[in-house]
């Protein structure tokens, strides 16, 4: 997938905002794409793509593109019906407003700077969503509040 440099620049702004207010605690993720395992099989931590809802009816995703490569990271924003009535109609409620994809670390390398910067925060994004959805930051918190009790 080729990103154009409109793409890349809008995507970059969204980026930095939602990785903004995700760190303010002011967005929340949720897990979307769980790979299937036979002995998990709904197992969270496995998930490679993460959503968050704005607006009531905008939706952005950031997601691996091929998890078992690990190697590309994709992002989009969607415009969607918030009750479904379309879909009873046969029609796709979705409206893709804007879709990227980019390689982690390319051996080519990148071809702008906007490029990679957008790279380096899909990363950022894609982990601080991991940890929204999965409630990481709570689960380390319990670990170090038990791992200090018992140090006393």
């Amino acid at each position: 997938m080729t990103n154009s440099s409109i793409e890349i620049a809008e995507a970059l702004k969204l980026t930095q905002k939602l990785i903004a207010r995700t760190r303010e605690g002011k967005l929340t993720w949720e897990a979307t794409g769980i790979l299937r395992n036979v002995m998990a099989p709904t197992n969270l931590s496995r998930a490679t793509a993460f959503a968050t809802t704005l607006e009531g009816n905008l939706k952005a995703t950031v997601s691996i593109v091929k998890p078992e490569q690990d190697t590309q990271i994709a992002f989009s924003f969607v415009e969607f019906d918030p009750r479904g009535t379309l879909q009873l109609t046969g029609v796709e409620p979705d409206k893709e407003v804007l879709s990227v994809s980019v390689e982690k670390d390319p051996s080519y390398g990148y071809d702008t700077v906007e490029e990679k910067q957008l790279a380096g925060l899909l990363v950022d994004l894609y982990g601080l969503a991991r940890r929204s959805a999965l409630k990481i930051d709570g689960s380390v918190e319990k670990a170090l509040s038990y791992l200090d009790r018992i140090a006393v």
